[in-house]
């Protein structure tokens, strides 16, 4: 074979090569097209996140059926109103009624609560027998940090201006020093225009991002219909130089949680919106489980990780909570110390059962009561 016969193959397979390459672009370019369209026609992934908007669910009723955790019901009615919160519709006479909006996490929305069962839900009935007409919604959203209370707190809360903003916050925020894509997203000129503009307006890339989302919000077990096993035998002693060093690790984030939580009660006094900041509570950490008798400073809780260092890692941040209140008089409940550790009211770590979701509400009431004598203008 002659040099110009190789050199005739050699063309004719990058042409082959680069017809292939073009038409595999083609053909993905097509794809993404047709499910871009068939997106926009029918999404069945109800995700509530798109680019750097929060897209409530409005007037939808979920219903959820459990099969995987036998401290949940087996029924589950998850129902979000016009407003796109759980609980009941907001009240005519808005501006002389009492109302109160609660912001968190998973611990906050109770996904895996029916709405009659949650405790805002149950805080807001104490409160209407010492408050009459007192009205009280759920904006907690699975998964959110503070970041994402910020974003909740300026596109949908501070505009209804409700008299009092009730934050439960920590488990999201451990070992966070900078925001996750979608919290980030609030902040003005964080992303180019051009990527912040297609995250808004490409139900592919929103479905990719909510995919990514979804992933990241296992850390810290942020999946609420998970189960955990406890027992009395299984055990994780952990070196005092680990513990001392995981403990010193948290240091960097603290800083940045602080003025995080310093930016929500800004906007809400700004808004002459009552803040009340809630320490976040846990099952683990001390003392034995007076179900199962499960060691709650031993049991590991995750890879590397025993109920009692998880505890004093949480205990970091609610610390913070702590100290900001009182420097700046804020509202507190240290909910943290004052909710037994017992797994009747946990169904893991963190998320509340049913009996947990009434232990709290009993907990919050009456200083959020008191509170309601001191709001302004009332």
């Amino acid at each position: 074979m002659t040099a110009s016969d190789n050199n005739a193959n050699t063309g004719r397979k990058k042409g082959r090569l680069r017809r292939r390459l073009i038409y595999g672009g083609y053909l993905s370019v097509v794809t993404l097209v047709l499910l871009e369209i068939a997106l926009r026609i029918y999404n069945p992934f109800h995700f509530r996140l798109k680019g750097d908007r929060i897209l409530l669910p409005i007037n939808q009723r979920e219903t959820i059926v459990n099969r995987i955790n036998p401290k949940l019901d087996p029924v589950i009615i998850n129902t979000r109103n016009s407003l796109g919160f759980r609980g009941p519709e907001p009240p005519k006479d808005w501006g002389r009624a009492l109302t109160v909006i609660t912001i968190g996490g998973s611990t906050t929305e109770c996904h895996f609560l029916s709405d009659s069962l949650t405790w805002p839900y149950l805080l807001g009935r104490r409160l209407a027998v010492s408050v009459p007409g007192c009205w009280l919604n759920n904006a907690g959203l699975d998964g959110q940090s503070t970041f994402g209370h910020i974003l909740m707190l300026n596109d949908h809360v501070k505009q209804l201006r409700p008299s009092v903003v009730v934050f439960l916050t920590g488990v999201n925020d451990m070992e966070t020093d900078r925001p996750s894509f979608h919290d980030k997203l609030y902040e003005r000129g964080a992303f180019p225009d051009f990527k912040h503009w297609l995250f808004n307006n490409s139900e592919v890339l929103n479905l990719g991002l909510n995919l990514w989302r979804s992933m990241r919000a296992r850390r810290f077990n942020n999946t609420t219909n998970s189960m955990m096993v406890l027992d009395s035998v299984r055990r994780l002693v952990l070196p005092a130089l680990v513990v001392r060093a995981r403990l010193e690790a948290q240091e960097p984030y603290l800083e940045g949680y602080r003025r995080r939580l310093s930016d929500l009660a800004d906007t809400c006094l700004a808004w002459k919106i009552v803040p009340v900041f809630v320490t976040q509570p846990d099952l683990f950490g001390f003392g034995r489980d007076p179900v199962t008798g499960a060691d709650l400073a031993a049991f590991p809780v995750e890879s590397g990780v025993n109920g009692r260092l998880l505890w004093e890692m949480l205990e970091r941040y609610n610390d913070v909570v702590r100290s900001l209140c009182a420097q700046r008089h804020l509202r507190m409940i240290d909910l943290a110390r004052l909710m037994p550790k017992n797994s009747l009211y946990f169904y893991d770590m963190s998320h509340f059962t049913n009996q947990g979701a009434a232990e709290v509400a009993g907990l919050l009431a009456p200083t959020i009561d008191s509170i309601f004598s001191r709001v302004p203008g009332e």
